[in-house]
């Protein structure tokens, strides 16, 4: 992890080392791609860091530094918050990808073609209908049951109405 007292063997400076690479590269990645961002993240912080005066990776470890350096806790909470709204762009943005690719599927098919059992059933939904509306399901009032009568007339039904009687 960097934070590490380092000299530099470039420019000659001691002093605390810095992280390599970029965060905003982190972020971006974190909000696309998490375990890229993690892996990145990782390659960040280990070795000994960069010189924080000129940049460069040609550090040693030193043991000049007076004061301690605070730790990177705030990065790493604004990485997982990132990976997990990153995570739910990419799950939405899917999410939207499968939406427009079965609506485009589905205009594209042919219209579907109406059974004879199809007509059917809906002829004896609208025939049991008809019997609830007056009041005589599931027994009519000469005794006879509805579905038997409503099933006997749907037989064969050609446009699935159905014709009270």
């Amino acid at each position: 992890m960097a934070n590490k007292c380092i000299g530099c063997n470039n420019c000659g400076h001691t002093g605390w080392s810095r992280d390599r690479g970029n965060f905003i590269i982190t972020i971006v990645l974190a909000f696309f791609f998490l375990l890229p961002a993690v892996v990145y993240e990782i390659w960040r912080r280990t070795g000994l860091g960069v010189c924080e005066n000129c940049g460069s990776n040609l550090v040693k470890p030193s043991h000049s530094c007076t004061s301690n350096k605070p730790s990177d806790v705030g990065d790493l909470i604004i990485l997982g918050v990132l990976g997990v709204v990153g995570a739910v762009v990419v799950m939405f943005l899917y999410a939207l990808a499968d939406i427009a690719i079965n609506s485009y599927k589905n205009r594209n098919a042919p219209p579907q073609e109406i059974t004879q059992q199809d007509y059917e059933a809906s002829c004896m939904l609208n025939g049991i209908e008809y019997y609830q509306s007056i009041k005589q399901h599931p027994i009519t009032n000469n005794g006879e049951l509805v579905l038997d009568k409503v099933q006997a007339a749907c037989k064969g039904s050609k446009d699935g109405k159905y014709k009270a009687p």
